[in-house]
């Protein structure tokens, strides 16, 4: 039996980001200057965590992030395709006015195909392939640093998180990971022990969209995998994730 634990980090705030640019997987753009510091306070958290390996989206963006996370470590960081964001076709790299409708009905519908990018099937597809070879490359208790992106994530919560469908897309498409955010991913073929209150620190105010999605069932899947977002003081920055189980 084997159980890995991912720890995602969102990559840090662009200047794309900054300056209201649609950014997904066919985009990039540098970091911000002004958003180095929260990547680092998020090396600074994890800065004790063992990681056996780590993974990163191929975008610049992500690569820079994943390069200040791992500073001072041995630990080469490994470009992964699958973890590349959602492609938000022929508007992605454009700004935000002028094309908000456009995006909006897209992401409505999760479907960037109109516009000659890829659907939410596509990025979902991509998740279980990246975190299953994550998985299969691991052996038993490996650490694993995972540095990605947010629209992607929202497809991890998709995949992996408790309760029904319709529960899994509201929540999904309502939560917000902030740049240099955290989450923990858990994947084991144990069986899981029983749910756990997310742990609570004075210090954090949850976001709405967190404790929102801290409620939930846990579901029953062929491979068991949880996650949880517990709140971890980074910067400006909060995020955490909850407990979850993937589902096909």
């Amino acid at each position: 039996m084997k159980t890995v634990v991912f720890t995602y980090v969102r990559h840090g705030r662009t200047e794309f980001n900054r300056d209201h640019v649609i950014q997904g997987g066919r985009a990039d753009s540098p970091l911000d200057p002004e958003g180095i510091p929260a990547i680092r306070a998020t090396a600074a958290t994890i800065s004790g965590v063992p990681f056996a390996s780590c993974y990163a989206s191929p975008l610049t963006r992500v690569l820079r992030t994943a390069t200040i996370l791992t500073e001072g470590r041995d630990l080469p960081v490994q470009a992964l395709d699958d973890l590349r964001e959602f492609d938000f076709g022929d508007i992605d790299g454009h700004p935000y006015d002028g094309r908000r409708l456009t995006f909006a009905h897209c992401f409505v519908h999760q479907d960037f195909s109109p516009v000659h990018g890829e659907t939410g099937a596509q990025v979902r597809s991509r998740v279980r392939s990246a975190f299953s070879a994550m998985y299969d490359a691991s052996v038993d208790g490996d650490q694993v640093l995972v540095v990605g992106h947010g629209a992607f994530l929202r497809y991890v919560l998709l995949e992996f998180g408790a309760g029904n469908r319709l529960a899994r897309k509201i929540k999904s498409e309502t939560m917000r990971a902030r740049n240099a955010s955290m989450s923990t991913v858990i994947g084991t073929d144990r069986p899981l022990p029983p749910r756990a209150a997310p742990p609570q620190r004075r210090e954090v105010i949850p976001s709405r969209s967190v404790l929102e999605m801290v409620t939930g069932t846990p579901a029953r899947f062929c491979k068991t995998w949880q996650k949880y977002l517990s709140p971890f003081p980074i910067s400006r920055t909060r995020a955490t994730t909850p407990r979850m189980r993937s589902r096909r």
